[in-house]
C-alpha cells in the first residue's frame, strides 16, 4: 500500500512541475482580429539559439500564413567573408540548411540564402535562417527532436531540452488558427 502511494505522489509531483509549453508562447492580435502574431521563448545568448514563430493573417484580400523555424549561430567573424584579389573582403553567398532529427532522418534545403549579421560586441559573425515550415516539414518537426543542424557547414548541436521545447512549441503552433 505504501509503494501505491509513494506512486501517487509521484505522479502528482512530476504533474505538477510539466511545462506547458503553449502557455510560453507570446500572442500578439492586431486591434481588428485579422492579424495574429505566435512567438516561443527566444534568448539570443543561448548557443545555438532556434526559435519558431507563426504570423498569419485572416483577412481574404491579405490572407498569408508564415510558420518558421528559426536557426541562429555564431561563428568567426572572418567566416562570412571572402577575400577578394585586391584584398577587399565581400560578404559569402551562402545557401545550405540541414537538420538531423534524433532518430537519424533530416531535412536539407540548399535554396534558403542565410542571412548574416554580426554579434553585438562586433566579434562574431551570426548566421540565421527563416526556414518556413510547410504541412510536411512542420509534421517532421512536431514529431522529432532536433539533434543537430547546420548554416552553410557550421554545425551546431541542439540540447535535448531545447529540442524538447522547439518540438512542443510547433506542436502548440500548428493547432492554432
Amino acid at each position: 500500500m505504501k509503494i501505491i502511494y509513494l506512486l501517487t505522489i509521484l505522479a502528482c509531483v512530476q504533474t505538477a512541475h510539466g511545462q506547458d509549453y503553449c502557455k510560453l508562447i507570446t500572442k500578439e492580435v492586431s486591434d481588428d482580429k485579422k492579424t495574429f502574431e505566435y512567438a516561443s521563448p527566444f534568448d539570443q545568448n543561448d548557443k545555438p539559439a532556434v526559435r519558431v514563430t507563426r504570423n498569419y493573417n485572416t483577412d481574404p484580400e491579405y490572407a498569408y500564413d508564415n510558420f518558421y523555424v528559426i536557426f541562429r549561430l555564431e561563428s568567426p567573424l572572418d567566416s562570412i567573408y571572402n577575400t577578394t584579389p585586391d584584398g577587399r573582403q565581400t560578404e559569402r553567398d551562402e545557401r545550405k540548411l540541414v537538420v538531423e532529427f534524433e532518430d537519424q532522418s533530416k531535412i536539407t534545403d540548399d535554396t534558403i540564402r542565410i542571412n548574416h549579421d554580426v554579434s553585438d560586441d562586433h566579434t562574431q559573425a551570426v548566421r540565421y535562417i527563416d526556414f518556413p515550415l510547410t504541412d510536411a516539414t512542420a509534421k517532421d518537426f512536431a514529431t522529432k527532436k532536433i539533434a543537430r543542424f547546420s548554416l552553410a557547414g557550421n554545425y551546431r548541436s541542439v540540447a535535448p531540452d531545447s529540442a524538447n521545447s522547439i518540438l512542443h512549441y510547433i506542436q502548440c503552433m500548428k493547432s492554432v488558427k
